[in-house]
């Protein structure tokens, strides 16, 4: 019988010796690493510059008619749509009082181990079909690949067959070092967490932009690393996200 791994994890990550090195209470005594929050960018690659919106909306409401959507269109997501969903999801959205940037999601320890990474099925003049990664900083999307998905294609990257039918996929992936190098085993839970906090921001943002969403778990990991040109080891896909119109 092979061992519940998940069990064995859960009760030693428990443990704050094993979970992860003694903090102090004063940040003053933390690491500089602990002070400094890392940004994944592609400097050699073509950006697209992505609009700044202000929607508004009623947020009682949206977390009432907040639901996973699958019947999507055939219409690819408007530049200003990508802008709005990346941003509020994930982005930066004000200054904090000590001049560091502020997130639209919670990180523990403002680690924000985190990259996100839309795959564009349905492309458009602005944003051809392919692989981006979004540039938090610059509020822009690397492009990664400019390539078209098959349905075929899309059906092995991903279990649930009416995934191919998405405008895009939003993979999130998981640098984990940003949390381990603080809270050690533990920081393979935050950073869970964090992934959770960024998907219901991507469905609200969803329902504001009268968009469908829905998160789903059947994915072909190994397959979307190797699209997205990471290791799966040092940074790997955690979670993924389909929104079309």
């Amino acid at each position: 019988m092979e061992p519940d791994f998940s069990r064995l994890f859960h009760q030693s990550s428990k443990d704050r010796a094993r979970g992860h090195r003694p903090i102090a209470a004063d940040s003053r005594e933390w690491p500089k690493e602990w002070h400094t929050t890392y940004y994944k960018t592609y400097p050699r690659l073509p950006k697209i510059i992505l609009p700044d919106i202000n929607p508004s909306a009623d947020f009682f409401q949206l977390i009432r008619n907040r639901k996973s959507q699958r019947d999507f269109g055939e219409a690819p997501l408007s530049l200003e749509a990508l802008g709005a969903l990346l941003r509020y999801s994930c982005g930066i959205v004000g200054t904090l009082e000590d001049g560091r940037p502020k997130r639209a999601h919670p990180s523990g320890g403002a680690r924000f181990p985190l990259e996100i990474y839309p795959l564009v099925f349905r492309g458009s003049e602005h944003v051809p079909a392919g692989a981006y990664h979004y540039n938090c900083k610059a509020h822009a999307l690397d492009q990664l690949w400019e390539r078209e998905f098959s349905e075929q294609e899309r059906s092995t990257l991903f279990l649930y067959p009416w995934v191919k039918k998405a405008a895009a996929v939003f993979v999130l992936t998981a640098v984990f070092w940003r949390s381990k190098d603080k809270y050690g085993e533990a920081g393979y839970r935050y950073l869970l967490l964090e992934g959770g906090h960024i998907g219901q921001n991507i469905y609200l943002a969803a329902e504001a932009l009268g968009l469908k969403c829905s998160a789903l778990g059947g994915a072909a990991d190994k397959s979307l690393e190797a699209i997205l040109d990471i290791d799966g080891i040092t940074e790997s896909a955690i979670y993924a996200l389909a929104v079309g119109v």
